[in-house]
């Protein structure tokens, strides 16, 4: 289960455990007497008062929140590729090389004496193939001999060209920019083919990952925009680079990840909370207060139609904002009641009063 249910999940139980403590305290006594603002019904049996609020839908973009981590752009572990001793090292633990830095290089050993035998016995077999090409020229050797020639001089030549290889492998370089995660050698040890040598991280771009579900992942393209909170509180924006084509197997979840600069070289392997711009929403920014359960237990908004009668809507809360929660489900323009809520049913003929009327008749009270 997402973050984003979950928020809805809890909002929504809360909201529920409010207005039924709400409701309850009532119990047992006249219904709350809303004084000056609401009244209550009269003698009469006039409709009961109720406050409501004409409120209006807003075009907005709805958020995607998924819990998420910091992950290295790339990482990489170096190993040796030819065997020799450790003679230099050209960068610490946690310390940034540049592509192309020489990180650890390692003894020649005979490698340069190897390599002259080697140039020399190419100009001995190159000597040997030109005697047999003139012979032949001449009719003294035969095609065989020629072609017998010929690979001894390429085999001299390979021979050469493993040995220029094993003296570029001593020395060890950064195939890209990055920050030397941890080195497994020092001077003096000998290290074979194969063995660990360093682990090189590139945090530059950093990446923020975490796992959508199936009906998140419809509202997100790759190079929409997104931002991560850390758990310092930091918030930074970034890019979305990669959306997994196929579910995980186990989750029924997709990868997703989010691409932000670097500069100041925040870690990997933080927490963090994604943040992303999914699609266009007609939304109600409403206070958390408004909303009520059903008899079903459904939770949603009282609104009061034309004919003054109370209606329910159901509602899903599709974000937040800074005064309260974004909701889905209503008309564009509707009355929705804000006191008074929990003392109506549905069908029920209510007296709806505006906050702004209920002002003016108190100005009215006091000044007569």
């Amino acid at each position: 289960m997402n973050t984003s249910r979950k928020t809805s999940i809890l909002l929504a139980t809360g909201v529920a455990v409010i207005v039924a403590l709400w409701m309850l305290s009532g119990l047992g006594s006249s219904p709350v007497d809303f004084s000056t603002d609401t009244g209550n019904t009269d003698r009469n049996g006039a409709p009961m008062r109720v406050r409501v609020e004409q409120i209006r839908a807003e075009e907005v973009v709805r958020e995607v929140v998924v819990s998420a981590r910091t992950e290295p752009n790339r990482a990489v572990r170096l190993r040796a590729e030819t065997d020799g001793a450790v003679i230099t090292l050209g960068a610490d633990r946690g310390s940034r090389v540049n592509e192309g830095d020489i990180i650890v290089e390692l003894d020649l050993r005979d490698r340069n004496a190897r390599l002259q035998e080697a140039d020399s016995l190419i100009t001995q077999r190159q000597l040997e193939f030109e005697a047999l090409e003139n012979l032949r020229n001449q009719q003294f050797t035969t095609q065989v001999q020629k072609a017998e020639a010929k690979a001894r001089l390429d085999s001299a030549r390979a021979a050469r060209e493993r040995i220029v290889l094993e003296i570029a492998n001593t020395s060890i370089v950064a195939p890209f920019e990055g920050i030397v995660q941890e080195r497994s050698v020092e001077i003096g040890d000998f290290v074979r083919s194969g063995d660990t040598v360093i682990d090189l991280v590139d945090i530059d771009p950093l990446i923020i990952t975490g796992e959508i579900n199936g009906k998140e992942v419809t509202e997100l393209d790759v190079g929409g925009n997104g931002a991560a909170k850390l758990v310092n509180g930091l918030v930074i924006e970034g890019v979305i680079r990669y959306l997994a084509p196929v579910a995980d197997e186990n989750t029924r979840t997709f990868r997703i990840e989010l691409e932000v600069a670097n500069p100041d070289n925040i870690r990997a392997g933080l927490s963090a909370e994604l943040i992303l711009d999914g699609t266009r929403i007609s939304a109600h920014d409403v206070s958390p207060a408004l909303l009520t359960l059903s008899d079903d237990g459904i939770v949603g908004v009282k609104t009061v139609n034309s004919n003054n009668r109370v209606e329910f809507y159901p509602v899903e809360i599709a974000g937040a904002t800074s005064n309260g929660i974004l909701i889905t489900g209503l008309p564009e323009s509707v009355k929705v009641i804000t006191v008074g809520q929990g003392f109506v049913t549905v069908g029920q003929q209510v007296e709806p009063v505006t906050f702004s009327a209920l002002e003016s008749n108190t100005t009215n009270e006091r000044v007569n």
